[in-house]
């Protein structure tokens, strides 16, 4: 039963391309900026850490959803990111505290290290604690209009798993 659920929300967010969606990952559905986006759920450190790694794309109207634990700065890097993204961070009231447009990097060559290949790409911060970022296809900040101090409608209780902010 859980099969037939995961097979049929990755259907439902128009890409069965596994580059698209990690099959062991939760979707939440998630209005921005007045429209429908199906989000993958980034929740604990090795989704957090894998992120939107190696896609060859990102379809529109679905991105990903970063959970973290406590209230952080967070810093977001293009390691080994095949596409630009767009990068909101929000606080612990679902409200965005800081965007960013990431571009794609250089892949790392074969005469870098990777400590060097990570030391080059740019961090991409929060600027003060989040307990949430998404990431969306590039070109969706501009086109929905978003900006800092806009409220992303999120369900805290839910996300946040009685924890406080």
């Amino acid at each position: 039963m859980a099969g037939r659920m995961t097979l049929l929300l990755v259907l439902l967010a128009g890409c069965v391309n596994p580059a698209c969606h990690h099959q062991d990952s939760d979707q939440v559905p998630v209005s921005i900026g007045g429209t429908h986006w199906t989000l993958e759920l980034a929740q604990g450190e090795e989704a957090i850490q894998r992120g939107m790694m190696d896609r060859a794309a990102i379809p529109d109207g679905t991105g990903m959803l970063f959970v973290f634990d406590e209230p952080s700065i967070r810093r977001f890097w293009m390691a080994n990111c095949l596409v630009d993204i767009d990068l909101l961070y929000l606080d612990g009231r679902g409200r965005i505290v800081s965007l960013h447009r990431m571009v794609t990097e250089p892949p790392r060559s074969p005469s870098e290290s990777v400590s060097q290949y990570e030391r080059r790409l740019p961090l991409y911060a929060s600027g003060s604690p989040v307990r949430f970022a998404i990431e969306l296809p590039a070109g969706s900040i501009d086109r929905l209009g978003l900006k800092s101090g806009d409220r992303i409608p999120l369900d805290l209780a839910m996300l946040k798993g009685g924890s406080r902010l």
